[in-house]
């Protein structure tokens, strides 16, 4: 059975000065140049996208270099109040238009093409009901304005923090553009009869399975702050070994349980990891005179929601916390981070092998260690 993937808010965080870097070559310059400039009207929501697509340059370059292999993802719809504004529509897209204005070819304006009262996604549908769609096997991102996401999301009090959850989502449009990556979710992902939904539904209908989850999520972390190598290790094969007493569990009634929660730990904690690693970058703005901002922006509050980022906070804990509807998000966000302790390299090979669960890389460092103990 097909499924329709309506990816909605996570969290993140990050932005960058927009300013060309320097080359001894004119010629370069220009080039840089006409790479990084887009023809868009001078307008509050342009400034905002501006902002939100040099974060997601400057993240890159921290963070994970591929995902700033393109200026931008692709078609991007803001809504605000009565009117959809779009930035840079593919053909796809734009045959699905109507009653638009055209600036240039990165900026079209049309009235509001839906009456949800609020957006925050990434849309794609594999379903051949959806054929019609402009979302149709093609990702689709969009945005409310900050000041109606703060009207559903109280928490959102800040275009920084608005530009958090835009740069995720931005994440997850990277992640269906690579072709691996989004002929796994067709092919594979879309036509089994379990979803996210399932996931949510077993946290949310056996306290016993959410428990063992939020075990596992302990352990991890446990192993995230854990100084000596040994009892690392010791952490890291229990964290695998109560894991795989959970599959082997719920396995037997939920055949496609672990195929499915695989796919959405790598979806949803690499966007998450994505949002914390970019609030570093918010946080290096702070009190910085340098620092980009967004002008004539009332909700612009100059990084000082960012001003010390401490995931025992109530700002920042759900982050860290394995919940009932989000559990995914936190574990594949906790074996990253555990990853990145490591010094083990997977980003190259993750979305161009979305098959191989991130548990799996962890048991790949378990095994070698085992093979260097019996070489010894």
């Amino acid at each position: 059975m097909n499924t329709k993937y309506l990816l909605i808010a996570g969290f993140c965080i990050l932005t960058t000065a927009c300013q060309n870097q320097k080359n001894d070559s004119q010629t370069s310059i220009e080039s840089k140049k006409s790479e990084n400039q887009f023809d868009l009207p001078d307008s509050l929501s342009t400034r905002r996208i501006s902002f939100v697509l040099n974060l997601k340059k400057s993240v890159a370059e921290s963070t994970w270099s591929d995902f700033g292999t393109k200026n931008n993802e692709g078609t991007l719809i803001y809504f605000d109040t009565d009117r959809s504004e779009i930035f840079f529509p593919e053909t796809h897209f734009i045959k699905r238009l109507h009653n638009y204005k055209k600036h240039s070819d990165n900026y079209w304006l049309t009235e509001r093409m839906d009456s949800f009262p609020h957006h925050m996604e990434v849309m794609i549908s594999f379903n051949e009901e959806d054929s019609l769609e402009f979302f149709f096997k093609n990702p689709v991102e969009q945005y409310s304005s900050v000041e109606e996401i703060g009207k559903y999301i109280p928490s959102v009090e800040s275009t920084e923090m608005w530009a958090t959850m835009v740069v995720h989502e931005m994440f997850h449009h990277y992640q269906y553009n690579n072709k691996n990556y989004r002929k796994y979710a067709d092919s594979v992902i879309a036509i089994l009869p379990f979803d996210s939904r399932n996931l949510v539904a077993l946290c949310q209908e056996d306290e016993r399975f959410l428990t063992m989850i939020q075990g596992e999520n302990n352990i991890l972390m446990k192993a995230i702050s854990e100084d000596s190598q040994d009892d690392r290790d010791s952490l890291i094969s229990s964290y695998l070994n109560q894991r795989e007493k959970r599959i082997t569990k719920y396995g037997s009634e939920h055949p496609h349980l672990e195929q499915v929660e695989n796919y959405y730990v790598i979806q949803e904690g690499s966007a998450r990891y994505i949002e914390y690693q970019s609030m570093f970058i918010l946080k290096s703005y702070f009190n910085n005179p340098d620092a980009p901002t967004v002008l004539n922006d009332s909700k612009f509050i100059s990084y000082s929601e960012f001003e010390e980022i401490d995931l025992e906070n109530d700002a920042f804990n759900y982050i860290v916390y394995a919940g009932p509807t989000d559990y995914h998000y936190t574990l594949g966000f906790n074996i990253m981070r555990l990853l990145d302790e490591l010094k083990i390299e997977y980003k190259k090979d993750l979305l161009n092998n979305p098959e191989k669960g991130l548990h799996q890389y962890l048991e790949d460092y378990i095994n070698t260690l085992s093979n260097k103990s019996y070489e010894q």
